[in-house]
């Protein structure tokens, strides 16, 4: 049936969502599968988790304060150096990684890295990296990425069991990323 629903969206105009919800019903009416066990398996958590920061990265975006943010980060930072803007820039990334998901957190800070290092003249790759591997780096927080919070609810850890764990690993990534941007992506 899986594979099926892929062919019929590959052959047709149907698209794989119509084809999988489609097939999805299809094993509820014949019993193959059950309401309980859709909603057991289901991870809504992470779902809600994951809407609400987009959501949020999303209102922040409109309404003008993510400008306002970038704006007061660039006058913080007029006149540093490449460098000492790159970290800052990392480690603003990172904690709003831990605060929200991944996504949401490149998604407010990328535009914020792009416009400085236009600014200061510097090659802006070495910024969107800095964005993208702090987004990634998500390891103090249940709730910075997915499979944090996968493993946080199965494993039944709390906040503090992540926080003891996460932060040498947090700690030891950052380090690494910050020294090897700049040789890998120069400015």
């Amino acid at each position: 049936g899986f594979i099926g629903a892929i062919a019929v969206s590959v052959l047709t105009s149907v698209s794989l969502l119509k084809c999988m919800i489609f097939y999805v019903a299809l094993l509820v009416f014949s019993g193959c599968l059950t309401i309980n066990e859709i909603k057991r398996r289901f991870p809504l958590e992470i779902w809600m988790i994951v809407l609400g920061a987009l959501t949020l990265a999303r209102a922040l975006e409109t309404s003008g304060v993510a400008e306002l943010i970038a704006t007061n980060i660039e006058s913080v930072l007029y006149g540093q150096s490449a460098y000492f803007t790159l970290i800052v820039i990392f480690v603003l990334t990172l904690v709003i990684t831990e605060l929200v998901t991944n996504s949401a957190a490149a998604a407010l800070i990328f535009p914020i890295a792009y416009n400085i290092a236009l600014g200061l003249g510097v090659n802006p790759l070495p910024f969107v990296m800095a964005v993208a591997f702090a987004a990634s780096g998500s390891f103090i927080s249940p709730f910075g990425y997915q499979t944090n919070v996968m493993v946080y609810n199965a494993g039944n850890y709390n906040l503090k069991d992540v926080v003891k764990f996460g932060l040498p690993v947090s700690i030891a990534y950052s380090l690494v990323v910050l020294l090897l941007i700049p040789i890998v992506f120069p400015f």
